[in-house]
């Protein structure tokens, strides 16, 4: 059979079907593009800071401790526990970056900056690899999509991470700084063909080109940030070698990187190699051959110094605050270790700030919010909920749930002790309550409301 000769009911670009036959070869080619007429494929990965057993008989990812595969979609706005943050919804192949720091163990009291992190999934691994340690900067410079990434850094009630919205080149103040950095390049999109029609609809060759000028630039702006010995976690959706192999290749050629070798054979009826001069620099997980849909990643270690090396960052002391002591009297469990920074006179909380506090950075969101004063009455923030802290909550069933993610009247016990109480489902948090003799304040974020 010609590599032109197929029925597809997608309209695949020709020269996309050409060059996936010239990159992988008939089979390979043959069924990625039959996968790409299925339907695609549907995954979750839990928060194992808010562990559920919703999802325990449902198939597992193969390179995932938390990842489970679904059958079939469900209204994941109607289920309190996607909105408690529990789970996330992730394609089943980014998941593979879990199982590649388990791997290459990477230092985990250092920095890590997640480039292009937004909508933020790749971002909350990075967060349960590091656990509570070290501290995270999660940047996507387009607003809209910055916007999304806090929300779900929020419902992921992580302290140690950051949230910024610039370009790489802004970086350029954070010398050799970061111990390891993740880039989800801006991409053609390829891998997602069968996720998304309007990824076909804007493919050409020349979007091609333009990407991987993208790429370039970004590398190059980012590589004098990453220490010596760093690591650096290069990933695309995409299946060309311009924005994959031929990036690596660069990088390795510079002299200034090499690539970590990493035992996926245990995968190996997944993956796909990426390989120049039988070097294998990455891998590709593709629709029809892996569980998921389309990713590019390699993985690459920083071996020079760089020119900059010496130079010193630019020092500015980030303002951190001790807590209120109103707000230590109002809730005495809170962790003394936390320091806190001011947003418009909220408090966010933050854990491993000194790994950030002399950097120069406009950030957007630093730790969780977790109170405001307003004269010396305190007001927790969604943030506190979301942190998973110990204290006790009014447990809720999922139609009462559901109705104060709302925003509307909710049925409460009697007799409830006045003041600020959280409310939770399944014994995972949904935020705040405030009970004023028979009648309750909800306190879920106007901005959050569920709307269906």
């Amino acid at each position: 059979m010609s590599k032109l000769e197929y029925t597809l009911k997608k309209e695949i670009p020709i020269q996309f079907i050409e060059n996936l036959h010239e990159h992988f070869g008939a089979s390979t080619a043959k069924k990625t593009l039959s996968s790409l007429q299925e339907n695609s494929s549907i995954s979750i990965r839990v928060n194992p800071l808010k562990r559920t057993n919703k999802y325990d008989d449902e198939k597992a990812v193969p390179w995932s401790d938390h990842g489970f595969i679904l059958n079939e979609r469900p209204s994941f706005s109607l289920d309190p526990l996607f909105h408690a943050g529990c789970y996330y919804v992730q394609d089943s192949s980014s998941m593979i970056i879990e199982k590649i720091l388990n791997k290459i163990k990477p230092e985990r009291n250092g920095l890590y900056l997640d480039m292009c992190a937004a909508p933020g999934g790749k971002s909350t691994i990075l967060l349960d690899y590091l656990d509570e340690d070290g501290f995270l900067i999660a940047n996507e410079v387009d607003p809209k999509r910055n916007s999304i990434l806090r929300e779900n850094i929020l419902k992921w009630g992580r302290l140690n991470v950051g949230v910024t919205s610039l370009p790489a080149s802004k970086f350029d103040i954070l010398n050799c700084a970061f111990d390891l950095i993740l880039i989800d390049a801006p991409c053609s999109g390829e891998g997602m063909f069968r996720k998304d029609a309007h990824a076909i609809e804007q493919w050409s060759s020349k979007l091609v080109k333009s990407c991987a000028l993208t790429q370039r630039n970004i590398l190059t702006e980012l590589t004098p940030t990453l220490k010596e010995g760093g690591i650096l976690i290069y990933s695309t959706c995409t299946t060309n070698k311009n924005e994959n192999e031929f990036q690596v290749q660069a990088l390795i050629e510079s002299g200034e990187f090499e690539p970590v070798e990493i035992d996926l054979s245990e995968f190996s009826e997944y993956l796909v190699k990426a390989q120049t001069e039988n070097q294998i620099i990455g891998h590709y997980l593709l629709p029809g051959i892996s569980t998921g849909e389309g990713l590019f990643v390699s993985v690459l270690r920083k071996t020079s110094t760089s020119a900059n090396e010496n130079i010193r960052n630019r020092k500015f002391k980030t303002p951190f605050d001790q807590a209120h002591l109103e707000f230590k009297q109002a809730f005495p469990n809170i962790n003394d270790n936390l320091v806190y920074w001011n947003l418009k006179d909220e408090m966010y909380a933050v854990r491993n700030h000194n790994l950030i506090e002399h950097f120069n950075l406009p950030f957007k969101m630093v730790g969780l919010p977790y109170y405001q004063m307003k004269g010396k009455n305190v007001i927790p923030l969604h943030g506190m909920a979301m942190s998973n802290i110990k204290m006790e909550h009014i447990e809720l069933d999922e139609e009462n749930s559901l109705q104060f993610l709302r925003k509307e009247t909710i049925s409460l016990p009697r007799n409830l002790k006045k003041g600020w109480t959280i409310v939770g489902f399944q014994n995972n948090p949904l935020g705040w309550l405030k009970i004023i003799d028979q009648r309750s304040n909800n306190y879920y974020p106007s901005w959050l409301r569920l709307r269906t």
